[in-house]
């Protein structure tokens, strides 16, 4: 921690989040909380993100499922892998105050920009959807098929090796 402060207070985003996660852990939330802020002002995507779960638990400041949404949406589009994972399944399952019904592009592009980093649920997402035109997405038989055979695909590369018996 003693390298990473001089860097936090001179600005530096990325030291500022990892200096954020180390006190957080060590349950500093008062001070975590504003380090976050910083490197979040700073378009910092860990800074994003570590905001969001904290606004997401209620840890150090007040819960806000909105705010939470807001700074996963910002760490997502700077390509923060869990926070586009978190996005999508927030639009999936409708939480953190998403409406996948009344904001249908938004979940369309959570949900493909997840897809694309193999996100099993959203891989199965799109394959209903390109079915029934969910999400403003056209019916399409051949897209649908392509997503589910992804989803396959997917689940039998994580699914884990048969044990041989002698």
């Amino acid at each position: 921690m003693a390298v990473l402060r001089p860097l936090a207070k001179a600005g530096h985003a990325p030291s500022q989040s990892l200096l954020a996660f180390l006190l957080e852990n060590a349950d500093y939330l008062d001070e975590a909380v504003a380090l976050y802020k910083q490197a979040a002002a700073a378009d910092d995507p860990e800074g994003h993100a570590g905001l969001a779960n904290l606004y997401l638990t209620g840890r150090g400041l007040a819960k806000d499922e909105k705010q939470a949404l807001a700074h996963f949406s910002k760490a997502a589009a700077r390509g923060h892998a869990a926070s586009i994972d978190v996005v999508a399944t927030a639009y999936l399952k409708n939480q953190m105050a998403t409406d996948a019904a009344a904001e249908p592009a938004v979940a369309r592009e959570a949900v493909l920009r997840a897809a694309g980093q193999n996100h099993l649920p959203s891989a199965d997402a799109l394959a209903e959807a390109y079915r029934s035109g969910r999400w403003g997405l056209p019916v399409d038989e051949a897209q649908a098929a392509q997503w589910q055979a992804k989803a396959a695909a997917w689940r039998k590369q994580r699914s884990p090796a048969p044990v041989k018996r002698k």
